[in-house]
């Protein structure tokens, strides 16, 4: 008896959880409305600090809510290191729709390069155009931006794989972009790069958004442990082949 009232507990909580979490995300963006219309008319710089701010802010309560709903247990005691870390490139595996959320909610000054087709999005194009994220979709003024967010103090996080990883899973990672390494050798900008991993696939390229592991989902971030010897330069392509390598090595890594 105890055994099915357990089972059916679970199976309606991951059947909440869902709606629940996309909710919370849903209503935190349509919340930030009001305060962008305030953001909005204040000078561009100023402007852009504010929209960061907020979304760190948003971002911090939006975990806290995947929290208490059961979603998520999260141990991201690594990306501390980000508020004190010197403006550089942040990178890391991208398992799951979540990582540039967690890592938001960490550093309250960061730029992100997105997909293009999320700054069209109606929930996603406000905020993100305020706080002056940059579109994939043109490399030249991608890098342009970035360089000049480096400059002005900001991490820029740019997820090496372009995407989420095709497997679904965090034990391997897609192709790696020359893109954020290039980036931080012409910036002359420190590389941040972390490894996720989720006990469970949740939010994957391979699965549905609405399908759901056994909750909760466990995380933990790391500082990739051994990177590639930045003396030797052997171009970019090279050098994202190096950095892919040392990501899938901690990866396969109990």
């Amino acid at each position: 008896m105890k055994t099915r009232l357990t089972g059916f507990v679970r199976a309606v909580h991951r059947i909440l959880a869902g709606p629940l979490g996309h909710g919370g995300l849903a209503l935190l963006l349509i919340g930030w409305m009001p305060i962008a219309l305030v953001i909005v008319f204040l000078p561009r710089p100023t402007r852009r600090a504010a929209a960061r701010q907020m979304i760190h802010h948003a971002m911090r309560a939006y975990r806290l809510w995947l929290t208490l709903i059961g979603v998520l247990r999260i141990d991201s005691r690594a990306l501390d290191t980000l508020r004190d870390a010197p403006a550089g490139v942040i990178v890391a595996n991208h398992p799951s729709l979540l990582d540039a959320l967690i890592v938001l909610s960490h550093a309250p000054n960061v730029v992100c390069v997105m997909r293009a087709g999320l700054l069209r999005n109606p929930l996603f194009a406000l905020p993100a155009r305020l706080a002056g994220y940059l579109p994939n979709d043109h490399p030249v003024e991608m890098m342009l931006g970035a360089r000049e967010a480096i400059r002005n103090g900001c991490h820029v996080l740019l997820f090496p794989e372009g995407s989420r990883s095709p497997t679904g899973t965090d034990k391997a990672t897609g192709p790696f972009h020359p893109a954020p390494f290039m980036l931080a050798r012409r910036a002359r900008a420190p590389l941040h790069a972390f490894v996720f991993r989720y006990d469970h696939p949740l939010l994957t390229k391979a699965l549905p958004v609405w399908q759901l592991p056994v909750l909760p989902v466990h995380l933990h971030v790391d500082a990739l442990r051994n990177m590639p010897d930045e003396t030797r330069d052997h171009g970019p392509h090279q050098a994202a082949l190096d950095w892919q390598r040392c990501f899938e090595r901690q990866l396969g890594t109990p």
